[in-house]
């Protein structure tokens, strides 16, 4: 059941078209950044990302964006699926939780 919850909020946040550079307060880390913070133990490794996604979708990972919005690092994630269908998939990058894109629109 909860498997089934999971990827219902999946297909939920797929459905939400948001740009993060129209988010407020958000910046995007470059590949140095995000090897610092792996090797941290902050975020969560590409590896690590990689597991989580196949056991959320069928989709391979064609791109990946570190995201920052204050003290949250978050994953954005373009998902190329079986049937070809592109989606984005929004993951925190510290617990691997899937995170909704239209919170982090919200001016603080």
């Amino acid at each position: 059941m909860k498997a089934m919850m999971i990827k219902i909020a999946f297909l939920l946040l797929l459905a939400s078209p948001v740009a993060h550079s129209e988010w407020v307060g958000v910046k995007t880390l470059d590949a140095e950044a995000c090897r610092v913070l792996v090797q941290a133990g902050e975020i969560l490794s590409m590896s690590d990302l990689m597991r989580l996604v196949s056991t959320l979708s069928e989709g391979k990972i064609i791109d990946t964006h570190l995201l920052q919005k204050e003290q949250l690092y978050i994953y954005e994630m373009e998902i190329a699926a079986p049937d070809g269908m592109v989606s984005m998939l929004y993951v925190d990058a510290r617990n691997g939780d899937v995170v909704d894109p239209v919170a982090l629109q919200r001016k603080e």
